[in-house]
């Protein structure tokens, strides 16, 4: 399993130390917020290095996961959010981020998104977040007919849902919106109600990775409820 997860994360990204005030630290609190990157590494490292600040991000969005280490106190949910929030100012902080997210055992473990994570994907530029949060979605769900090996199989499914649960905290944001009718329209080969620019945006994205009609059938479905 572990080598899938690899294997997963490596091709997601072919896709595409929190500087703290601290105050008489507990020194739990001083070990959580030591462990985070700092604001200017996920502003402005590039993609490969946003991968490592991921792993290092994604422990603390699920503390009650980690033993012995329970909730965040409102001092380190402030400073995880701030970093978040940077590190998806930007694109390669976002897809970063979600390469290694997606695929990790907190996020495939939780059916809920951490709050501080909804609110920094809900805060982030939607032109920006939302493309990539509907490739994050197009992508795994491709890869499901893709693979043959059953394993690699129910990965690229689960990752998808992992996917959706991210786009659909932006469902109703007149972005999402507007991709996902594109993405429809590329998908069943229709010239509906679509911006002729995402249109033509995403027909080179599906043209590039040669997605065919079961792929296109398969995405179809899992975007038309965010149209």
């Amino acid at each position: 399993m572990k080598f899938v997860r690899t294997l997963l994360i490596a091709t997601i990204a072919s896709w595409l130390h929190a500087d703290a005030f601290i105050t008489a630290p507990h020194p739990l609190v001083f070990s959580r917020l030591s462990a985070m990157p700092t604001v200017d590494d996920v502003s402005t490292d590039d993609f490969m290095k946003q991968l490592g600040h991921a792993s290092q991000l994604i422990p603390l969005l699920h503390p009650k996961l980690q033993r012995g280490d329970g909730e965040l106190s409102d001092e380190e949910s402030a400073a995880l959010l701030e970093v978040l929030s940077r590190q998806f100012s930007h694109s390669d902080g976002i897809r970063g981020f979600f390469a290694v997210y997606l695929t990790s055992p907190e996020s495939l473990a939780s059916e809920e998104v951490p709050p501080i994570l909804a609110e920094a994907v809900r805060n982030a530029d939607p032109k920006v977040m939302v493309p990539l949060a509907c490739m994050n979605v197009i992508m795994p769900t491709a890869m499901t007919s893709v693979h043959k090996d059953a394993e690699l199989k129910e990965c690229a499914s689960k990752t998808a849902y992992s996917g959706k649960k991210i786009l659909h905290l932006l469902k109703g944001n007149d972005d999402v919106t507007d991709n996902c009718k594109a993405i429809l329209s590329v998908c069943r080969g229709l010239n509906e109600e679509s911006s002729k620019d995402l249109v033509e945006f995403w027909k080179k994205f599906f043209a590039n990775y040669k997605y065919e009609d079961e792929q296109k059938d398969d995405i179809a479905i899992s975007v038309s409820e965010y149209c």
